[in-house]
């Protein structure tokens, strides 16, 4: 069994990767030749990490910063922030009518395309409209899938599936409307005490356990995913990855699918993945819920993925002392690396959160704050990651410890604002995906001329068509 490489040999793959990401494609392979040598396995991780990277992810990306808030990832997200129009959307405006709904307001746009406020012309329901970008056969079958999923579910814990209908070229998915904030925003916003903090994640325990039992795995559990109502009742959002057990197909081993701070090991390997996926990433956000930090942290996609693999979290206790040692070991217990270790079902989960043994003064001690410079998480919709040779150490294998650290992004010196390469990011991860960050930081530095620069990120768009938009895009603003 390949074994998980070493802090330097994974350093050394990490750079080696970062500086093939610079070259033009053509000069990849002679690079890598000289790179790699005779060393197979490094060849065949990095070229994996590549390929992930260069893989259309366009139809699940989310946009970086804040303008992420807005995407369909998240789609009961609060009006009044502005997010990205992707291409191929049906750009709607308030007062349109679709069907026999009118619109009343934008709840996001993103990747995959829009969500709308509504109000049904005949009941006026306020409802929830979300509307696929035509796009790719891909896209759509997924999209269609979300809607099989939401149908197979009722649960008040999971944000309901009313209707769906085409609209020419469009799918649409009329869902319920949930007021309130996400767990995401929430911990922007203030901290919660260890009360709220088990009462949310029990809820969720609860809708997984019911989606479970109906054979449907999530699998992109995170807070931005679990609505918050304004008498606190949790509502589960967005399965647009989620697995059931009736088009196992669309996901089979070799893809890559979920947001890299809460991803479980397995995912990060492409893995088959079974409910214990769910529960890791749960046991993600419960550690974000009670030390204001994500468990695992890095300065790229490949530190985070091989940080799943092998890094151990630091103790919530030892992070944040309000937080009992018997409440930070279950969330430990639930972000173990092998899934025998951890809670074996989300109804295992809820008994031990239950049975803290908390008393009324602990309850209500506070926790940190999310810190306020922390962004986004990066989905990751790829392929050929388990071809990377790097495996999850045995239970018995002492894993070193990682740091706590808040998510930031480090930047570089450039000729350009931070707002033109925002925004540059914006348009090419609509064609490359998360990726375009990474690849706009680093083009950013060895140009000076916009002009050049378009001209160069260009050459990591594979589709003729799509290079050719992009590069005319050059002349137009969408934020």
């Amino acid at each position: 069994m390949p074994t998980v490489p070493s802090s330097d040999r994974a350093k050394q793959i990490e750079a080696i990767f970062l500086a093939t990401l610079e070259l033009d494609p053509g000069a990849r392979a002679a690079f890598l030749d000289q790179s790699c040598g005779t060393d197979i396995e490094m060849r065949k991780e990095i070229e994996a990490l590549l390929n992930s990277a260069n893989k259309s992810t366009k139809d699940f990306f989310e946009p970086l910063g804040e303008a992420k808030r807005e995407t369909v990832a998240d789609p009961q997200a609060s009006s009044g922030r502005r997010g990205l129009t992707p291409r191929n959307v049906m750009g709607l405006t308030v007062g349109d009518h679709v069907g026999d709904y009118e619109v009343i307001g934008a709840l996001g746009a993103g990747g995959i395309g829009e969500v709308y406020k509504v109000r049904h012309n005949i009941s006026h329901r306020v409802e929830a409209l979300k509307v696929l970008r035509a796009g790719s056969p891909e896209s759509s079958e997924r999209f269609a899938r979300e809607i099989r999923v939401l149908a197979s579910l009722s649960h008040p814990n999971i944000a309901g599936l009313h209707t769906a209908f085409r609209q020419g070229e469009h799918l649409l998915m009329v869902m319920e409307f949930v007021e309130g904030e996400t767990l995401d925003a929430r911990l922007r916003r203030s901290g919660l005490n260890l009360s709220q903090s088990i009462d949310y994640i029990s809820q969720v325990l609860v809708a997984l356990t019911y989606a479970h039992a109906q054979g449907v795995i999530h699998r992109d559990i995170k807070p931005s995913n679990i609505m918050l109502t304004a008498n606190n009742r949790v509502k589960l959002l967005d399965f647009g990855l989620a697995l059931d057990s009736f088009h196992p197909g669309l996901t089979a081993p070799g893809w890559v699918m979920g947001s890299l701070h809460y991803m479980s090991p397995e995912q990060v390997m492409a893995k088959k993945v079974d409910a214990r996926s769910d529960l890791y990433s749960l046991g993600a956000t419960l550690y974000e819920s009670l030390t204001g930090k994500v468990p695992i942290d890095g300065e790229s996609q490949y530190t985070i993925m091989t940080g799943h693999l092998q890094q151990q979290p630091t103790a919530p206790s030892v992070v944040n002392t309000n937080i009992p040692a018997k409440l930070s070991d279950i969330v430990l217990k639930a972000l173990a690396k092998n899934p025998d270790d951890r809670f074996q079902s989300a109804e295992d989960f809820l008994s031990a959160l239950r049975n803290t043994g908390l008393n009324t003064t602990q309850l209500q001690q506070f926790v940190a704050v999310k810190g306020a410079h922390s962004s986004p998480a990066m989905p990751v919709v790829a392929s050929g990651v388990a071809a990377s040779g790097v495996a999850t150490p045995p239970s018995s294998k002492r894993v070193a410890p990682a740091p706590p650290v808040s998510r930031s992004t480090p930047t570089a010196s450039t000729a350009f604002s931070p707002e033109t390469l925002v925004r540059i990011t914006r348009k090419l991860a609509a064609y490359i995906g998360p990726i375009a960050k990474i690849v706009v930081q680093r083009a950013a530095s060895r140009h000076s001329n916009l002009q050049d620069l378009y001209k160069t990120l260009a050459e990591e768009i594979e589709s003729p068509k799509d290079r050719k938009e992009f590069l005319a895009s050059q002349h137009t603003r969408h934020d």
